[in-house]
């Protein structure tokens, strides 16, 4: 008998070492879980805090080893690129800075939701949490980093006396949480897949490779004609303009807005639907 079968009880429920498995997929159960492990911050906060700590521990900069490195990366890059395309310096530096550190925030999100379950193995044995504590996990360990990165944006626009009025401040922040739902809600579904699939993770991190250079991250939108599949059918482009329009030309697109909205609250749905068939399944996915 095994240990899952042993520990069986009423309901069709039944304990995997300090995880709990429900019979059969449910609605009710996965939308519970969601809002038990958002009410459940302290843990996932405390956690994500600790991934950070952990992995500069004896740097004595910390996580800011990283922004210096993009913030290097991101002035070399600037400066050879705008003599290459013959593009004023102060209109094209803060344009691939911002560019940069959304990317990095979208790519950690991603790539990191693929093993958000499969990292927490220990603690879905041994523990009686929410499973989605794990994911929003990764979402405030990415956010942490980003406070970080958000260093090198305050610098260019103040190196470059770029006008920035508070509406342009809200908007950009109103973006970021938009960020970090797409994020949770993509990020669910994902960590729920590659849980199951293991491959599935290397193939979302080479998706993500191809996905940097037809993006307009380092180069501009407007070098392409209007209403080109790089641009009308990538959902990146849109994720990232949403943050860096408002700080680099003080104005929004409100298509880019609508399809971003879009992109958040149809990746809650997925995340939500394919959570409810995987959540009773994780047990024997360990």
């Amino acid at each position: 008998m095994s240990q899952y079968q042993a520990g069986r009880g009423s309901g069709g429920r039944g304990w995997y070492g300090g995880f709990v498995a429900d019979g059969r997929p449910s609605m009710a159960a996965a939308l519970s879980d969601m809002m038990r492990g958002l009410a459940s911050w302290r843990i996932w906060l405390t956690l994500a805090m600790g991934d950070v700590r952990q992995k500069y521990r004896g740097s004595i900069l910390g996580p800011l080893w990283v922004t210096i490195s993009m913030a290097a990366f991101t002035v070399g890059i600037g400066a050879v690129y705008a003599n290459l395309f013959n593009i004023d310096i102060h209109a094209y530096l803060p344009h691939v800075a911002i560019g940069m550190v959304t990317w990095t925030l979208i790519t950690g999100l991603v790539n990191e939701s693929c093993t958000a379950l499969i990292g927490a193995e220990g603690y879905l044995r041994q523990m009686r949490l929410p499973q989605t504590v794990f994911v929003y996990r990764v979402v405030a360990r990415n956010a942490v980093v980003l406070l970080h990165h958000a260093l090198i944006i305050v610098g260019v626009l103040i190196w470059f006396a770029v006008p920035v009025s508070p509406v342009d401040v809200l908007l950009a922040v109103l973006a970021l949480l938009l960020l970090l739902v797409t994020g949770y809600g993509w990020g669910l579904a994902l960590a729920c897949i590659c849980m199951r699939f293991r491959d599935v993770a290397q193939i979302v991190a080479t998706l993500i490779t191809g996905a940097f250079f037809i993006t307009p991250v380092l180069w501009k939108g407007s070098f392409l004609a209007d209403g080109h599949p790089a641009l009308r059918y990538n959902p990146f482009y849109y994720l990232v303009e949403i943050l860096r329009q408002p700080l680099t030309t003080g104005h929004s697109d409100p298509l880019h807005w609508l399809v971003s909205v879009f992109i958040a609250l149809s990746g809650l749905l997925v995340g939500l639907l394919i959570f409810r068939a995987s959540r009773p399944r994780v047990a024997y996915w360990i």
